[in-house]
């Protein structure tokens, strides 16, 4: 009997366990943020203090105005899913933002499932790895005054669907949209002189692709397994 009482009770605590876990989660989704929040920065390295921890992690359209910098980046990193599954950004636009440098970093080329680098930001360039990883973003728009992008800047943005480059860009560098499995439409403005390396590996969904009008070289491998 004292057996049976104890079967008894472990099964009621597992079954308020399965249900207040599936209550949390439920509350979770039901608490996130689904309309656009803007919000203008007057200041680089001042995002985490307009968007706290309480809030990070339930925005999921977000649009930015003003100047940022790595300490920015890394925030918004992790707001979409870098490296973790709490991150439900999924809609970005940072068509009205300018890019700056400065001496904060944000981490970027995740690899051996345990180790990333350090990257930073330079005035106007879209940096190395600088949404390497973020698989929840489904649809971006970069700042219009974009001079340069940087090398694996898209790499495994496993959501992103479509992408348009409107600014001056010169150069597709190496892996920059590498592992972009569901990119199915690109669109590049002729100004575009090379691509790098690896650079489309994996695209597997890319079933139309246009070379800018100046391209001179391709690099080794750049449309591998597409």
């Amino acid at each position: 009997r004292i057996v049976m009482k104890i079967v008894v009770v472990k099964r009621i605590i597992f079954l308020l366990v399965f249900l207040f876990g599936y209550s949390a989660v439920n509350a979770t989704d039901a608490d996130l943020i689904t309309k656009q929040i803007t919000i203008k920065l007057d200041k680089a390295g001042t995002l985490s203090d307009r968007i706290g921890y309480n809030k990070m992690y339930k925005i999921t359209n977000l649009k930015i105005i003003g100047e940022i910098n790595g300490a920015d980046w890394c925030h918004i990193k992790n707001m979409a899913g870098y490296r973790n599954d709490e991150g439900k950004l999924s809609v970005l636009d940072l068509s009205e933002v300018k890019i700056v440098g400065g001496a904060d970093s944000y981490p970027g080329n995740y690899y051996n499932g345990s180790d990333h680098s350090y990257y930073f930001n330079y005035d106007d360039r879209l940096g190395d790895y600088a949404f390497e990883g973020c698989g929840g973003l489904t649809s971006l728009k970069i700042p219009s005054n974009v001079t340069s992008i940087g090398e694996g800047a898209f790499k495994k943005c496993s959501g992103l669907t479509s992408l348009t480059l409107e600014s001056p860009i010169k150069s597709i560098e190496k892996s920059t949209f590498e592992g972009c499995t569901s990119l199915t439409n690109l669109a590049i403005y002729s100004w575009v002189s090379s691509i790098g390396a690896r650079a489309f590996y994996g695209c597997i969904s890319l079933t139309s692709f246009t070379t800018p009008y100046f391209v001179t070289s391709i690099g080794e491998s750049a449309f591998c397994d597409c």
